[in-house]
């Protein structure tokens, strides 16, 4: 059972996107969900993830993606499209609440008790010079250890097994793998807070990937920004995903709003 959330913080939601869950957190919400949490060693679940189109694309084929995201304690909405087509369900997002921001914010808080945790994610090199990044900047965010994202999924599996407990797993890969690391960390692992923070942050943080520039951030055009750097790697994934998201986003909205009209129409005995 999900346990409360702080009292003294605003009434987030979480709501169902065509099947997939989502939140209305914002990152100061999503802040103080984690401090509940650190505070809370019982309280369940403790998995983060996060929401984007492309996500959303490959959850719709992928189900056991969509059963990492929607057994999650929380999805941030973290493409602006996501927070866009929200309303379609009749539901308002103030913000997105983009991993790699809160992720910074988090760390870089003075308000946050000292935790421990490993950092999983793309090559050892990067989730080293990450962790160093981290170590520079935080007075509470102490990284044990930084790991290669291309293990294979039994290694993980002997990691979370056998390691100390930590407070925190770090997770950033890209998806499905994210959120199929993260379900075996949570099995392995049920008192850690575990962290989908995402391939794109640790890079960041290494410095081997250029962030947006905050403007284009607090406009949505992150995306327009990676595909201006990764042409190569990304012009499907945008080019051809946006447009398929609005497709599916659209149909499933139609079809529910038809499904009700056909329940309201059924005569009541």
């Amino acid at each position: 059972m999900m346990s409360l959330p702080p009292s003294n913080a605003l009434a987030p939601t979480h709501f169902d996107m065509g099947g997939v869950k989502c939140s209305t957190h914002t990152i100061p919400q999503f802040l103080d969900e984690i401090r509940f949490l650190m505070e809370n060693p019982a309280a369940q679940p403790r998995t983060l993830l996060c929401l984007n189109a492309h996500i959303y694309n490959l959850a719709q084929e992928d189900s056991m993606l969509r059963e990492s995201l929607n057994s999650a304690r929380i999805v941030t909405a973290d493409g602006m499209g996501i927070v866009w087509l929200a309303r379609l369900w009749r539901t308002e997002v103030a913000e997105r609440c983009n991993m790699t921001e809160a992720f910074r914010a988090f760390f870089m808080s003075p308000s946050f008790q000292k935790s421990e945790g490993i950092l999983i994610g793309v090559s050892r090199e990067e989730a080293e010079a990450a962790a160093e990044t981290i170590a520079r900047n935080s007075s509470h965010c102490r990284i044990r250890n930084a790991y290669s994202g291309y293990l294979r999924d039994d290694e993980y599996d002997e990691l979370f097994r056998t390691m100390a407990p930590v407070d925190f797993i770090y997770i950033g890969m890209g998806t499905p793998r994210t959120e199929r690391i993260c379900a075996i960390a949570r099995a392995r692992c049920p008192q850690a807070i575990v962290w989908g923070i995402g391939a794109g942050t640790i890079r960041i943080l290494a410095g081997t990937m250029h962030e947006a520039p905050l403007p284009m951030r607090r406009m949505g055009l992150q995306w327009l920004h990676r595909l201006w750097c990764e042409p190569t790697r990304l012009w499907t994934r945008y080019l051809f995903g946006n447009p398929r998201f609005l497709y599916r986003v659209f149909k499933t909205v139609r079809q529910t709003r038809r499904s009700v009209a056909q329940q309201s129409a059924v005569p009541r005995s």
